[in-house]
């Protein structure tokens, strides 16, 4: 129902569409199967990508956060 809020979802789904749609029309709109198999196939590894891309951001992200120098604050002892 809200495919629009899983990461990657609405974009993968939307480039094997496209993908399958044109194959489709390549091969002839008679042969749904083309259509099938390629907005299947497109979908799933433009989903693959997306997830790994997102898993390396979030890596490296991680790394700076842990590379960067812990900062304190210092208590002002001569406030009263």
């Amino acid at each position: 129902k809200n495919v629009e809020k899983l990461p990657c979802a609405r974009n993968s789904l939307l480039t094997g569409l496209a993908a399958g749609t044109g194959v489709a029309f390549i091969r002839g709109v008679s042969t749904s199967h083309w259509f099938t198999f390629t907005f299947v196939t497109v979908a799933a590894i433009a989903h693959q990508v997306c997830v790994r891309q997102m898993e390396t951001e979030r890596k490296q992200v991680m790394q700076i956060i842990e590379s960067a120098p812990k900062r304190t604050l210092k208590k002002d002892s001569d406030s009263k």
